[in-house]
């Protein structure tokens, strides 16, 4: 189709991209504003040679915190073991979290840069969100202890029960929604107009018999 062709179209079919944006937007809308808010809590572990640091005639070195950084990577993997995720959901019984649950509401995140871990929980339910996360964070300590036979990771900060949801990107959703329904009204107006044999104007008949049109018989109303 020519260019003038699908602005032709799309002007013949202007009420069907409004429709479809606004029932976009207003899936958005609806995703965005009717979905239960979302709470995130942390938790801030460390892990590093306590026990080089506790001797008194020796210092940490460069070295060590590089090791402690090595070592995070590695250890971050215990978190989503099922014996770690049954645990916790022992801990919490009281949130009635069942073991998958568990493992999709916690999540892990460090730096490459740093011996820091930090372990967050995400729920409908701010304080199940701060109970997850902390009673991760005891359970990973633990399973390290077992592993490593050492006491090489600490809690640097316990969660606190989350006062204000994550942000849901309400005007992203909203904007995606009013998108997605353009994209789709043009979509369908491209096809329908591709496949319209329909003459609307005399560039439209001398396309397509051929020749030159001379002159057109305009339409009266006699009545």
């Amino acid at each position: 189709m020519e260019i003038r062709q699908v602005i032709n179209s799309v002007a013949r079919k202007w009420w069907l991209i409004v429709l479809l944006m606004v029932t976009g937007g207003g899936i958005g809308f609806q995703s965005a504003y009717f979905t239960k808010p979302l709470y995130k809590a942390d938790i801030k572990l460390y892990i590093i040679n306590r026990d080089k640091v506790l001797m008194s005639d020796q210092t940490l070195k460069s070295t060590d915190l590089e090791l402690s950084q090595q070592l995070v990577r590695p250890y971050s993997e215990i978190i989503f073991s099922r014996s770690m995720a049954t645990a916790v959901a022992r801990d919490v019984n009281n949130y009635h979290l069942t073991i998958d649950n568990i493992l999709s509401i916690v999540k892990i995140d460090s730096n490459k840069d740093s011996n820091i871990l930090t372990i967050s929980a995400i729920s409908s339910d701010p304080a199940a969100a701060a109970a997850v996360a902390n009673a991760a964070g005891r359970e990973f300590i633990i399973q390290i202890r077992k592993i490593t036979n050492s006491d090489n990771v600490g809690i640097l900060d316990e969660a606190l029960v989350p006062n204000y949801p994550v942000s849901n990107n309400e005007i992203q959703k909203v904007l995606l929604g009013l998108l997605s329904g353009l994209m789709v009204a043009f979509g369908i107006t491209y096809t329908i107009g591709y496949f319209d044999t329909t003459v609307y104007s005399v560039e439209d008949v001398e396309k397509g018999l051929k020749v030159r049109v001379i002159g057109i018989i305009p339409e009266y109303d006699i009545r």
